[in-house]
């Protein structure tokens, strides 16, 4: 159970962070410029990038086998959607009763 919370955190974290952080502002920029447009669309995509992500954190957490690896990829898709979603309310709410 720990490695399941851990690979979930992992994930939504990893997605944030490249979908939306100041700190990886400068590495979207330069693959926007790099890349074809419908490449570059994963780095502003959740669910896309959620399965990237999902596909590491799979790696990273709970080793090499490929069809652990391919499922942390689907589940990382949800997770990420879910976390952003849940976020997304939460600054919604927050910012409501201010």
């Amino acid at each position: 159970m720990s490695e399941f919370l851990l690979f979930a955190c992992a994930t939504a974290g990893l997605t944030h962070i490249m979908v939306d952080s100041v700190i990886m502002a400068p590495l979207r920029n330069l693959m926007q410029r790099l890349l074809p447009a419908f490449i570059f669309e994963v780095f502003e995509c959740y669910q896309c990038m959620g399965t990237w992500c999902g596909f590491l954190c799979g790696y990273l957490v709970f080793g090499f086998d490929i069809p652990t690896i391919l499922i942390s990829g689907f589940a990382g898709s949800f997770i990420a959607m879910l976390s952003a979603d849940v976020i997304a309310r939460l600054e919604g709410d927050r910012g409501s009763e201010l």
